[in-house]
């Protein structure tokens, strides 16, 4: 369930257009949460990538550092079909710092180098900022004027979106196989991927039901915050 399937909280869709035609079209930046120290054994690196997952970025990383791939942490993972700007950790531990702009590419740039004396941890982030652009919009901007008026007032259900699940919903059936027990041999990294979206689709389900019944935006007994 994390599709057309999923029911809307303000009624169905007022508009239609096109996003995401290209990776311009969707602009991601992160906000971190750590302030660089400017000493230390990791690098830390702001990135800009286009249209190349977060993984493949740290295992680049891990190659022209000539370190292990775990000593290669980020904050968050982002789209792979955006246009998206995060910050990388790389253990250096004695080593010489790398020529980091030798990497540069159509795909990639390094934006900011520096120094710290930790590695980042998953979700050391305050959030994201994001840009949408949305081509051949069709429909009554009027009538969805209001419905982002109810957004802004009341907010929005956040479900889970399909790049947690994979090309094709691939990271679920990776995870099914995994809890049947014939995917076995699996690095910490992937395994973490197809747990992340075992839970994403629960909890995709629980908001579902949340949002039919008109529950989804008030605390219900016992809930905790």
């Amino acid at each position: 369930m994390y599709g057309s399937d999923l029911p809307y909280a303000f009624g169905g869709p007022l508009c239609s257009g096109v996003i995401r035609s290209t990776p311009g079209d969707f602009r991601v930046d992160e906000i971190s949460v750590v302030t660089p120290d400017g000493t230390g054994e990791h690098a830390l690196l702001q990135i800009e990538k286009r249209g190349t997952n977060t993984d493949w970025v740290a295992g680049l990383l891990a190659r022209h550092a000539g370190v292990p791939r775990r000593d290669v942490s980020y904050a968050g993972m982002k789209d792979r079909n955006a246009v998206t700007r995060q910050w990388f950790s790389v253990r250096l531990a004695g080593r010489p710092e790398p020529a980091w702009q030798v990497i540069d590419s159509d795909t990639l740039r390094v934006l900011v180098v520096t120094r710290h004396g930790r590695k980042l941890r998953t979700g050391a982030l305050k959030g994201n900022r994001f840009e949408l652009r949305i081509r051949d919009l069709a429909g009554d901007p009027g009538a969805l004027d209001e419905t982002l008026s109810q957004l802004s007032e009341q907010g929005m259900p956040n479900y889970y979106g399909e790049q947690r699940f994979g090309h094709n919903g691939e990271n679920l059936e990776r995870a099914q196989m995994l809890f049947a027990g014939s995917l076995k041999r699996l690095r910490r990294h992937q395994r973490g991927i197809y747990l992340s979206a075992a839970r994403a689709m629960l909890f995709n389900q629980v908001l579902a039901q949340r949002v039919k019944d008109g529950s989804w935006n008030r605390l219900l007994p016992g809930e905790r915050v």
